[in-house]
């Protein structure tokens, strides 16, 4: 009877959880600053200087997490 849940269950959407798995596939650094700045509104010298890294390495860490994302929202 356990399984009557997964009927009451909302579907999934396939892009969030791709997107999410993408998420928390990334190294800890990308991960942190992808989420300080879009989830905490943070700036890019915010982050750099919160975590000890340079604004560059910011926006490279952008730049890698926002690819990871939109690889993992088209299915590739």
């Amino acid at each position: 009877m356990r399984w009557k849940f997964w009927r009451r269950a909302k579907p999934v959407d396939p892009v969030l959880a791709r997107m999410e798995h993408a998420l928390r596939g990334m190294d800890a650094v990308t991960r942190e600053v992808f989420l300080l700045h879009r989830l905490d509104g943070l700036g890019y010298p915010e982050i750099a200087e919160r975590l000890g890294i340079s604004v560059g390495e910011v926006q490279e860490h952008i730049a890698r997490a926002m690819s990871g994302l939109v690889r993992a929202s088209s299915g590739d």
